[in-house]
């Protein structure tokens, strides 16, 4: 089904397609270039050139790039170079970055990428939260939380969305990638003061895939008890290796990661098509 593709990439789309996140239609080569788009869970609409293979001609490449984007007939695409710290796509992956400057996409955001290493002290859980399962609450209620903590995100893809597509969109499909998630089913928690939501926090099976305090429970380290816990459930499964990103500019949510025991192992350049 894949067989342009060379291992380990035809191994990895043929379990991302019985995932239901990626189709032969959504795969593309042109020379020594390789293209394949990826959605977030099945049904979804593809959002990420999770595999691109460049080759040698980024002229080459940025037509393959033109080519998969005409042809998925999508409005928006992401796509993501991920490097060590000091290194950036310019230098260090150029034909990559021409390739996708030649084809349309800019680059609008660095992102830290972080880690929580198995060993490491379990951050302490101030306990001054209570969880309950996001998934037993109804989902307009979560639906909601979600709305109210997109107001003043300092989340560059967040702020995107809430300028273009708004605030209820954006909660709808982030929900729906939440609870599609690989995490049980009780990882995705609503923490509580008391009666009062506070804010959500969502590990899967490897990640902090979503961490959000609501406007008026900001300023009181919320975060940090989150993150406590969010990282514990992991800790607790056995996970060895927890990965977190966050905007370089959201310094609040990069210091709380800092704090709780992660490091800084690379940063990720995101760049974005949009037609």
């Amino acid at each position: 089904m894949f067989d342009q593709f060379p291992e380990p990439a035809r191994s990895q789309l043929a379990a991302a397609h019985d995932e239901g996140r990626t189709r032969p239609e959504w795969c593309f080569t042109e020379g020594q270039a390789r293209l394949a788009f990826w959605a977030p869970f099945r049904g979804a609409d593809p959002v990420v050139t999770w595999l691109f293979e460049p080759g040698p001609d980024p002229a080459a490449a940025s037509g393959l790039l033109r080519r998969g984007l005409s042809a998925l007939g999508l409005g928006k695409m992401i796509h993501d170079i991920s490097l060590r710290p000091g290194l950036t796509p310019l230098v260090d992956r150029p034909v990559e970055h021409e390739a996708l400057l030649g084809a349309g996409f800019t680059l609008e955001v660095e992102r830290l990428n972080l880690e929580w290493r198995l060993g490491s002290d379990v951050p302490a859980d101030p306990g001054r939260l209570t969880y309950r399962a996001a998934r037993r609450l109804p989902a307009g209620f979560v639906l909601d939380l979600l709305v109210r903590i997109s107001q003043g995100s300092l989340d560059y893809d967040t702020q995107i969305e809430l300028a273009t597509a708004g605030a209820e969109h954006e909660a709808r499909w982030m929900y729906d990638d939440l609870v599609n998630r690989r995490g049980k089913p009780d990882w995705f928690v609503v923490g509580y003061l008391d009666d009062s939501p506070v804010g959500l926090v969502a590990p899967d099976d490897h990640s902090i895939a979503y961490i959000g305090v609501l406007p008026e429970h900001r300023g009181h380290g919320y975060v940090n008890d989150l993150l406590a816990h969010g990282t514990a459930t992991l800790a607790e499964a056995g996970v060895d290796r927890v990965v977190a990103g966050t905007d370089v500019g959201n310094t609040p949510t990069a210091a709380a990661f800092l704090r709780a025991g992660y490091s800084e192992v690379g940063r990720l350049f995101r760049y974005y098509w949009r037609s």
